[in-house]
């Protein structure tokens, strides 16, 4: 047989494959909302999960990852505005009289040497921490989703339909169907979608919460090194997504292609908290980020 016939056919058992996972997760989704037949369900997830990891004859390495972020919704003209943010940990401040604003759409990347706070200021914009000293105000209609560069939001012990779940907004009517297929456009899927999230690889771990962010309806993005452990063909798929969104994203990145690719509006310079409009002179001091 000729290794194109070998293709269409390995191409015919993955659509067939795929209508089969298809059908089977409607019949979770239906059973799952029914609690005489809710017992069913996990059985039905087995199956599915076994059918996606026989795998389609498609090449690991051929595979390129589509990724796509939902639409923001509308949000008012200034998204966050920042004044006099100061952090310290019991000895001196790691900075200190922080201010800034952002507007709707735009893209601020923070820069700074190590130990210059910038991951303590995404920290403290996503609510995971305090500022010592300084207010924040966001502005109307404003929802954020936070990347942590040590994976902060996951729970070791959760499976990642766990962590999908719990991201899902109030009224949401994203199905399981749906949840699994944003977790396969990342390549996580079949049983893998059960395990916990700590026996993932920090590639992996990366993946699972970029795709925790398409879950909810984020109009600002806040994101601390969202390049971290991934492949050459996973960043460049992730930058692909983001440098057309429309909403807003406040960065943290070492990685020049990344940067590039989203073009920041503004800079702000770690610990001194200047800021300034963003220009290719910038990247230079990128890399030492």
């Amino acid at each position: 047989r000729s290794r194109a016939e070998d293709e269409a056919r390995a191409e015919k058992k993955a659509m067939m494959q795929a209508k089969e996972v298809n059908r089977l997760q409607e019949v979770v989704d239906r059973f799952g909302a029914k609690a005489s037949k809710a017992t069913m369900a996990p059985s039905i997830e087995k199956r599915i999960a076994r059918i996606e990891s026989e795998g389609s004859g498609v090449r690991k390495k051929d595979r390129v990852l589509h990724v796509k972020f939902p639409e923001p919704p509308q949000s008012g003209i200034t998204v966050v505005t920042t004044k006099g943010l100061s952090k310290g940990y019991g000895g001196p401040p790691v900075f200190e009289d922080v201010s800034f604003d952002l507007g709707r759409g735009e893209r601020l990347l923070v820069l700074g040497l190590n130990g210059a706070g910038k991951t303590s200021l995404l920290r403290i914009l996503a609510g995971a921490t305090q500022a010592n000293i300084g207010d924040i105000e966001w502005g109307y209609n404003v929802a954020v989703g936070y990347f942590a560069q040590e994976h902060d939001t996951l729970d070791p012990q959760q499976s990642l339909m766990w962590h999908m779940r719990r991201e899902l907004p109030n009224g949401s009517g994203l199905t399981e169907t749906q949840l699994r297929a944003l977790l396969g456009m990342f390549g996580l899927q079949g049983s893998k979608v059960f395990q916990e999230s700590g026996s993932l690889s920090g590639g992996e771990k990366t993946k699972l919460t970029l795709a925790m962010l398409m879950v909810g309806r984020n109009n600002v993005l806040l994101l601390d090194e969202p390049t971290n452990n991934l492949d050459p063909s996973s960043r460049e798929a992730v930058a692909e997504a983001l440098e057309n969104w429309p909403g807003a994203i406040i960065m943290v990145s070492h990685d020049e292609d990344f940067v590039k690719r989203v073009v920041p509006t503004k800079v702000l310079l770690m610990p001194d908290g200047q800021v300034d409009y963003y220009s290719k002179e910038w990247l230079d001091l990128v890399s030492l980020s």
